[in-house]
Parts: structure tokens; sequence; C-alpha cells
């Protein structure tokens, strides 16, 4: 074992990962990883006590990434403060252009792919997942509350629910592109919502 395990540990969690969201966490078995990664079975457990530790590892990581992308979107759109519907729009059309790229389908949301095996995962995995989709919804529901002191609903709409369609619609996008092969799909799906919020505002009087 070199003295630097980090690239072997980060190789794990990648390759783990990609398994997860392409066969489900039950469909992924340690000697898959291990042919996937060519490391041997002691160099897994050295870096991993188990295959639940490996899955809480897996959030962990994944949840940590997911809110710091989260962070730097909102530092990206921090200058259009004053303006809170163009700044809640351009946010929106970060993730557009961001998917718009994609030459693949977008292989999937980790907390998803979670959620689907519940009974797979202890109570604080499930708890990580929850507090980190509660944290989009405080965030967008905060630009919402923001926009509505410059702007009136045209019709009446529940906010929290509103701020948990952009999550709703990334998590439903990505299963359709998958189904039908089609990258440019979530990218698509995020235009209609960012259309629906532009044309939901007007200026107050």
């Amino acid at each position: 074992m070199a003295r630097d395990g980090k690239p072997t540990r980060d190789k794990i969690l990648a390759e783990s990962k990609a398994l997860v969201l392409e066969n489900g966490f039950s469909g992924t078995s340690i000697d898959q990883i291990l042919l996937r990664t060519n490391i041997t079975k002691g160099a897994f457990f050295y870096h991993f006590k188990s295959k639940a530790d490996l899955a809480k590892t897996l959030i962990d990581d994944f949840s940590s990434e997911d809110l710091a992308d989260l962070d730097e979107a909102l530092r990206e759109t921090e200058a259009l403060t004053g303006d809170p519907l163009q700044r809640l729009l351009q946010f929106i059309q970060r993730y557009i252009d961001m998917m718009a790229k994609l030459e693949s389908p977008y292989p999937g949301c980790l907390y998803a792919s979670y959620i689907y095996e519940p009974s797979q995962f202890s109570d604080d995995i499930k708890e990580k997942i929850s507090s980190s989709i509660l944290t989009w919804r405080r965030e967008l529901g905060g630009m919402l509350d923001e926009t509505l002191k410059t702007h009136r609903m045209k019709i009446p709409v529940d906010k929290e629910s509103l701020a948990d369609q952009f999550t709703v619609i990334l998590e439903g996008a990505f299963v359709v592109s998958k189904a039908l092969n089609e990258p440019q799909l979530t990218a698509r799906q995020l235009k209609h919502f960012k259309n629906y919020v532009e044309l939901m505002f007007e200026k107050r009087a």
C-alpha cells in the first residue's frame, strides 16, 4: 500500500458511484467494485470497513459536492442581488447552460439512487439526503422571498412547492433523459421552468 492512499480511495469512490448509478446500491457488489478498480479486496477494506461504510462515504461526498455547487451558483449570481427576479432567472440559466453541454444523458443523482432502496441505508444517511434537499428548498425559497419584495405573483402559487420544483424537474429529467437517450432533455425542461418563473411575476406598482 502506497503511503498516500488517497488516489486509491478516490478511485474506489468514483467507480463505486458510477456502478451505483448504473445498477443501484443493492445491485453493486464489492467484487464488481474490485473488478472496475483493479484493486485487491485487502486494498478495499483498508479504506472502507464495509459496504455500509462505503455507502455513507459516498453520500457524504456527494452531498458536499452538491452543496458546494449550490454555493458556487449563489456566489455567481450574487451581483444581481439588487434585481432579485433576474438573479433567480440567472440561477436557473446557469443549470440550463450546464445541462445543454451534455453529449450523453446525465448519469443520475445519488440521492435518488439511495431513496429507491430505503431498506439498504441507515437513518443518518436518509437524514443527510433530506437535509441536502431541504437546503436547496431553503436557498431557492430565499430567492423567491426576495423576488416577492419587488414583484407579485400573477396567480397564487405555493412558494415552497415552487422552490422544490427546481429539484423535482432535475430528478425527473435525469430519469427520462436516460430512458430516451436524449442528453438535451434536462436543459429543455429547465427552460420551461425558467419561462414559467418569468411569466409568473410582474413588477409591483
